[in-house]
């Protein structure tokens, strides 16, 4: 926002991103000034015609961010009366339950008890721990204080290997049982792996600069899958976190959210980088992937 003074005209730049704090995992952060002035100013304030305004919405409903966000709310809504039941027998009053629920913390307190259960761990005997283990009759936000302890069981418990998850990066939302929510789940998480699939292949055929330094695809089909799966996980989080240029996976994060994903795509990096034969085989026309030849002669 702008002003116009008498003696001096002032910018009031709005740094709080306020997300849907229920999908969220954590609470906003706030931005730099620069940053979201770099972001307006990127930003195009023309008219447009129908076709592009048409296309562009297209565009956007088939994006990851979106389709993402459609399916945490689905998993959302599918799994929050189970966890409200859960929460309320967990040794809380009634009244502390209710708060719980209306806290802004509830949702990334459900965000990881969904991550939880993705490894298969008892989320029914680790909550009544949880509550029972200290007081938190004390406590400003209880939701908060929970969502911290169960953050760090879950740090402490690992299996991080052994989640499912969405182009890797993502984790799957598993213990639906009704089959229309199933069902759109499924949908969206095919979308999803598809949508990534595709920029990958487009990466590697138009020769980016990222592609170029994660070697040549290995001969091998059942290898090669496994590399381009690599490759998914990292072209998804550069395409949620927004990132360009020659650097794979950015600059430092700067939530602990992408921090996270950021661990989880380094991991996918290395994983394709000793799979690929050779570093600079992405130079040999010859190279295929998926029937789309790479680069031209």
């Amino acid at each position: 926002m702008a002003t116009r003074g008498r003696e001096s005209n002032r910018l009031y730049v709005d740094t709080m991103y306020d997300p849907d704090l229920a999908t969220s995992h954590e609470p906003p952060e706030e931005l730099a000034a620069t940053d979201v002035l770099h972001h307006v100013l990127a930003s195009s304030g023309a008219d447009k015609s129908a076709t592009i305004t048409i296309a562009e919405e297209w565009a956007a409903s088939q994006s990851i961010t979106r389709l993402l966000a459609e399916y945490e709310t689905i998993a959302r809504r599918a799994t929050e009366d189970r966890y409200a039941t859960l929460v309320a027998s967990s040794g809380l009053t009634p009244t502390q339950a209710n708060a719980v629920r209306a806290s802004e913390a509830w949702g990334p307190l459900m965000a990881a008890l969904r991550d939880a259960e993705s490894r298969c761990l008892d989320i029914d005997r680790a909550v009544s721990a949880l509550v029972r283990g200290r007081t938190v009759t004390t406590a400003d936000d209880i939701a908060a204080v929970l969502h911290g302890r169960v953050t760090k069981w879950l740090n402490a418990a690992g299996g991080h290997d052994q989640v499912e998850r969405i182009v890797g990066l993502f984790p799957a939302t598993t213990s639906i049982t009704d089959p229309d929510t199933a069902k759109a789940l499924r949908d969206r998480r095919t979308l999803i792996e598809q949508n990534v699939r595709t920029l990958v292949l487009e990466a590697l055929q138009g020769r980016d600069p990222w592609t170029r330094r994660l070697g040549a695809p290995p001969p091998n089909p059942v290898l090669r899958e496994d590399w381009l799966r690599r490759l998914d996980t990292i072209a998804a989080y550069r395409d949620l976190w927004h990132l360009g240029g020659d650097e794979i996976l950015g600059a430092e994060p700067r939530t602990r959210e992408q921090m996270a994903q950021r661990q989880t795509a380094q991991h996918a990096l290395s994983a394709a980088l000793d799979a690929a034969p050779t570093p600079n085989s992405l130079n040999d026309p010859r190279a295929e992937i998926g029937g789309l030849e790479l680069g031209s002669s």
